[in-house]
């Protein structure tokens, strides 16, 4: 998806959790071995022992250790944890944070086990499409569309099961990690599921002539994007990328929505709407996409990622 943290800027925030393992690593000079054959095979065999052990992990216990990790992070290892309870708290006064973020913390986790499942037993996860009529009809005519997603729920899962599942002609934004192990990952992931990647330098081109052959780009717009505008999100200004309402004006595409919420273990929903109430003016129509991230937040807390500094 298009312009996120880092599913396109957003990308998918998959490939923003690997880019910042990325970068981080490369600061304790792991990523960058040059010259150390060993230390690069070291990592090629640790990404492929993850895969193959979350693969293979039963679901339930995936579940727990998900709980577990949650735990951890709440008590012993607090890495942001006052950043989301205090964005948390100005946005649910009323709620207590710590269930709300321990759920979200442990059904994050959760959705990579099932990701890799899925993607080593197609068929192990369930989706629930719902209210697809509409963006069905669209794509089905061969018109070029644009997808709203967000961070909510097990979203590098459900987004990528939508391409397969329902043919949909998806493609997001990325830019390609410099380390090739998780380059190798990502096309791993990509292949299992058929979404399609444009490369993120001078991306506004392609992303055009994506929707002008009648293909849908995805954008996730609830996370800071530092060379964007000041959206009203939650009452409270968040730097937002333009791009999305930039495409739609130009191409007149239609902009739906999903939303992805987890039934259960191994059991999800994405539900959509649209299409949006697009004008071509910037400020209404980033005012349009930021009631429907409130509303569906609003629906249920704990299902969006609140491990991010929306409003720094």
């Amino acid at each position: 998806m298009s312009h996120s943290r880092g599913l396109a800027g957003i990308l998918s925030p998959w490939l923003n959790l690997l880019s910042h393992t990325e970068r981080s690593a490369a600061r304790i000079n792991l990523l960058h071995g040059q010259g150390n054959p060993g230390l690069i095979q070291g990592l090629k065999h640790m990404v492929s022992f993850i895969y193959w052990l979350f693969s293979r992990t039963p679901l339930r216990l995936a579940a727990a250790f998900g709980w577990l990790v949650a735990g951890l992070w709440w008590w012993l290892v607090p890495v942001r944890k006052r950043m989301a309870v205090d964005n948390f708290q100005r946005v649910f006064p009323d709620i207590k944070p710590g269930p709300a973020l321990r759920r979200m913390f442990a059904e994050v986790i959760l959705g990579y086990f099932e990701l890799f499942r899925e993607m080593r037993v197609p068929g192990s996860i369930r989706v629930d499409y719902v209210d697809t009529e509409n963006v069905e009809a669209d794509i089905d005519n061969g018109r070029g569309t644009l997808l709203l997603g967000g961070h909510f729920g097990s979203w590098d899962l459900v987004s990528n099961m939508i391409c397969r599942d329902r043919k949909f002609p998806v493609a997001v934004t990325v830019k390609t990690p410099k380390n090739p192990q998780v380059a190798e990952l990502i096309e791993r992931i990509r292949s299992a599921f058929g979404m399609g990647l444009l490369p993120s330098r001078d991306c506004m081109p392609r992303i055009y002539e994506h929707v002008e052959k009648g293909g849908m780009v995805a954008f996730l717009l609830d996370m800071r994007f530092n060379r964007g505008v000041d959206a009203q999100f939650f009452d409270r200004p968040a730097r937002t990328s333009p791009a999305l309402t930039k495409v739609a004006a130009k191409t007149g595409a239609p902009v739906y929505a999903v939303w992805f919420i987890r039934n259960g273990i191994g059991h999800h929903s994405a539900v959509f709407s649209g299409p949006l109430d697009m004008n071509g003016d910037v400020d209404h129509d980033l005012g349009q996409i930021m009631a429907y991230y409130e509303q569906r937040i609003r629906l249920a807390p704990h299902n969006w990622f609140w491990l991010h500094d929306r409003w720094r």
